[in-house]
């Protein structure tokens, strides 16, 4: 999938396509569906049950959100047909160069604290895992810690052992804590993915965000592949 965006001459892998590729290397991603129509939109999202969140799907579009491409929660049918109309509106809107490729209808799991969590292809270090709190937290705290790939359970470890992190895994607010495992699991997946032969050759970061930790697990809600520019 990677090899053909390349050679498509494409920048980026799509949410739909991205998320194909976490759930290959063994990363949950909600249960979703993509359309290519208002209508089927609405079938969609009453086929993975309500709530929903729906998105607009662009390999141009790498900030959704920034352009108005994300409605939720969805709780009806014909919510789901309007909010694509509404994600029509602002992204032709805010990005007037963009064209859609469809929606994706994604059961909405909102959770209290997100976190992010990416692989990224250092110019002079190689591959590296970054992981922290993600959301508008990225920006406002700057809560991230970088590893070298591969990752062993030490430097898992490290990286949950943070002070501000393991409150927030803790549990806030009466929310019960984290399951740990399934969250050490996904960034074990993705620092395995960067140890793959020729990786580095082939994208410039794969950017999980937000990704959440429950007491039912770790699921990455939102994705990006962007890619090195090849032929």
């Amino acid at each position: 999938m990677i090899a053909a965006a390349r050679r498509r001459g494409d920048t980026a892998l799509s949410e739909v396509e991205s998320k194909a590729l976490l759930r290959e290397i063994g990363i949950p991603t909600p249960a979703g569906r993509s359309v290519a129509s208002a209508a089927a939109a609405a079938e969609a999202a009453t086929a993975v049950g309500f709530p929903v969140a729906v998105k607009a799907v662009s390999r141009s579009l790498t900030h959704k959100t920034d352009a108005g491409g994300v409605v939720f929660p969805v709780m009806t049918a014909a919510d789901a047909t309007a909010a694509c109309g509404l994600i029509v509106e602002r992204v032709a809107r805010a990005r007037p160069d963009v064209t859609l490729d469809g929606f994706l209808v994604e059961a909405y799991q909102p959770a209290r604290v997100e976190w992010i969590l990416s692989l990224r292809i250092d110019p002079q270090f190689g591959p590296m895992i970054m992981f922290g709190l993600g959301g508008i937290f990225v920006e406002l705290l700057g809560q991230v810690a970088f590893r070298l790939v591969p990752l062993d359970e030490t430097d898992i470890d490290i990286l949950l052992a943070n002070r501000l992190v393991a409150r927030a895994l803790d549990g806030l607010r009466g929310d019960p804590p984290a399951d740990r495992d399934s969250l050490k699991a996904v960034i074990r997946a993705l620092s395995a993915f960067g140890t793959r032969r020729n990786i580095a050759e082939s994208i410039i970061e794969i950017e999980i965000n937000p990704l959440i930790a429950t007491a039912r697990g770790a699921v990455a809600l939102d994705a990006l592949v962007l890619l090195r520019p090849g032929s």
